[in-house]
């Protein structure tokens, strides 16, 4: 029996010009990037399991994935270096570690923590990939106050693009934290045991939508407790959205 050997990395990226996370045919995905240099290093195929995937031009500053190997790595810095270095510039491995073999990124995790970043103030073309503009906000108390409805445990399948779900869309949001900086940029930070596809982007437009004081409180319970799956329409750049953090046990 070939003994096998489990390890974990935590690695940063650049989503702007990737197709997303996850692999797809004929194109560039983070996953495939990746998993094209472990194979050559390792001169094995090597497939990679994440927390969970990114849309399209979504950035991540610790996502965290785990593969298997046929062989012991001895020297992990020097590997890590060995890596990085014929990773494109766009995706970078912090961090790599041995784990047990019953380790899996995406099931024992506990939460995930994102952030979204709005400039409302001032449109910056150098951070055009990695923040919504929108100077039309008015009031962010408002955001506030209604993003208070989404935490908890709810239904959130009109608020996700996600045609089927196992957990019947069911997903719990433990806080939305706002930041509201001097330099005109908000930061709204999210954490839940999961999200699905678009769900805090989707979060996020209708929380804007608040601000410009276009929606109110009664329009978002509209959606959130409706038994019919009616997608709520807004949808916010991905550009703004970064995976900030993965916890575990």
């Amino acid at each position: 029996m070939v003994k096998k050997y489990r390890y974990k990395i935590v690695f940063s990226y650049d989503g702007s010009n990737f197709f997303g996370y996850a692999k797809q045919v004929n194109k560039r995905t983070i996953q495939e990037e990746i998993e094209k240099v472990l194979s050559k290093i390792f001169n094995e195929t090597v497939t990679i399991y994440s927390s969970g995937r990114t849309d399209k031009g979504v950035h991540a500053i610790n996502q965290v994935a785990d593969f298997t190997l046929s062989k012991r790595i001895i020297d992990i810095n020097k590997t890590l270096n060995s890596i990085n270095k014929l990773l494109c510039k766009d995706i970078y491995i912090k961090k790599l570690s041995k784990v047990n073999l019953n380790f899996s990124s995406r099931f024992n995790c506990i939460n995930k923590e994102y952030e979204y970043v709005i400039n409302y103030k001032n449109y910056n073309p150098l951070r055009r990939n990695y923040e919504l503009f929108d100077n039309k906000i008015v009031d962010i108390n408002k955001m506030k106050e209604c993003s208070k409805l989404f935490i908890g445990t709810h239904n959130f399948q009109n608020f996700t693009s996600k045609e089927s779900d196992e957990n019947n869309f069911i997903r719990t949001i433990f806080d939305i934290k706002f930041k509201n900086k001097l330099d005109g940029h908000l930061l709204i930070t999210f954490i839940g045991d999961g999200f699905m596809r678009y769900e805090i982007r989707k979060i996020v437009a209708t929380l804007i939508e608040c601000g410009k004081q276009k929606i109110n409180e009664e329009d978002i319970l509209y959606y959130l407790n409706n038994e019919k799956r009616i997608i709520i329409n807004y949808t916010a750049n991905p550009c703004g959205l970064y995976l900030k953090k993965v916890r575990y046990k």
